[in-house]
């Protein structure tokens, strides 16, 4: 409860809307079905929108190989850590590919609606590294080995605060390639792939709406993708 400017009382919105329960019922019986059928993944994606989208057989089939997605649609860090786990590690990934970051930027935004002020800068950063980092803590405490990628470049003109976004998006990518080097992580760069370098936005014909990668953009992800893991000897 919040007394406004003009004196009355004003409740705040009671909960928040999660993304990541839309798919809850979805990946709960997914999930249940490989535990029960032993079948342990080669490859599992995870993430938001960029990896729910993604349709990873068209780039990837290799029919030995079991591939599964549990990328949400507006997902978050501190959301995917919580499912973490669940989603990911008791399945028991060979390999586990991390995409995740994007949205926590909107709370840079604000929302004019709800008449939510944007949260600082400094304070959606630390707390999307902080998510980030105890998600490559769980992966430690498994046997999965843990594969980080970067944020994709954006061009949203509609946006009120584009430039921040796309500051928040360098310093994001700057700090989860830091940290792959120091542990020892894998860490996949799309963003220098799909940069436009003069305009600092996406490059053309790869997306679909200035963010959401095309046929085209997902094309170039695989090929980046596949390249860095080869480095290591891990086909896909």
């Amino acid at each position: 409860m919040m007394t406004t400017e003009d004196g009355y009382m004003r409740l705040e919105y009671f909960s928040q809307y999660a993304a990541a329960d839309s798919r809850r019922k979805e990946f709960d019986i997914r999930n249940h079905s490989l535990l029960r059928m032993r079948r342990k993944p080669d490859f599992l994606f995870i993430g938001d929108s960029i990896t729910h989208y993604w349709e990873l057989g068209a780039f990837f089939h290799r029919p030995e190989q079991l591939i599964v997605n549990r990328g949400i649609g507006g997902d978050t860090t501190a959301y995917l850590r919580k499912r973490f786990y669940v989603d990911a590690l008791q399945l028991q990934p060979v390999n586990c590919i991390l995409g995740i970051g994007i949205n926590d930027s909107i709370d840079l935004e604000g929302d004019y609606w709800k008449q939510l002020k944007p949260l600082p800068y400094d304070t959606v950063c630390s707390e999307a590294c902080e998510n980030v980092a105890d998600i490559i803590r769980q992966a430690k405490e498994s046997k999965s080995r843990l594969i980080l990628t970067s944020l994709l470049p954006i061009r949203i003109p509609i946006l009120q605060r584009e430039p921040i976004r796309k500051q928040y998006i360098r310093d994001m990518n700057g700090w989860l390639e830091e940290t792959a080097r120091r542990d020892g992580l894998i860490f996949v760069d799309y963003y220098s792939a799909m940069t436009d370098w003069q305009t600092d936005t996406v490059k053309d014909g790869l997306t679909y709406d200035g963010l959401h990668p095309n046929g085209r953009g997902y094309e170039v992800m695989a090929e980046v993708l596949q390249k860095k893991l080869l480095e290591y000897d891990i086909l896909l």
